[in-house]
């Protein structure tokens, strides 16, 4: 995203990263040529050490479902890592995973796939900037709010909500 895309999009969500918006703007601004040929959810989920987000069917095989580490949502976290996770996800969605579209590799991340996608949509910044956040200060953070017992972040200590899948 251009400057003038990522503060577009600063400026239309809440203080809390609204998920279905950041959702709205990625699929528009870079995955366009893909339609929605499903329901699409995406919530945040709990605070996991060693996953940013995950897609998955639910059960019905009808609603594909986003789930985001809700440590995603702290302010120390910077921006491009919530898009790039939301972004990498859709990739799993274009590739038949978590969706109803056909499979096109055999592997979820085979060959690189991920990040040449997200390249080719022109978001290799983005990801780059992101593994370069994560490798030096996910760890540490992620101490940091264990510790504070998840001070800083909504929905962290309740319990999935029995419509939405479970993370």
């Amino acid at each position: 995203m251009s400057m003038t895309s990522t503060s577009n999009l600063k400026s239309a969500t809440s203080s809390t990263r609204n998920l279905d918006v950041y959702l709205d703007r990625i699929w528009q601004r870079h995955f366009s040529d893909i339609p929605r040929v499903n329901e699409v959810e995406i919530a945040y989920c709990q605070p996991w050490k060693r996953r940013l987000g995950l897609i998955r069917m639910t059960v019905d095989n009808k609603t594909s479902f986003i789930g985001i580490n809700a440590l995603l949502q702290h302010w120390q976290v910077p921006e491009y890592v919530l898009i790039t996770t939301i972004a990498h996800e859709l990739t799993h969605y274009v590739h038949g995973f978590g969706s109803p579209l056909p499979r096109c590799y055999d592997h979820p991340h085979a060959n690189n796939v991920v990040e040449r996608e997200l390249e080719r949509r022109g978001l290799g910044k983005y990801a780059h900037q992101c593994d370069e956040w994560i490798d030096k200060q996910w760890f540490p953070l992620y101490d940091m709010l264990r510790e504070s017992g998840w001070a800083g972040i909504p929905g962290a200590h309740r319990t999935v909500h029995r419509h939405k899948p479970k993370c």
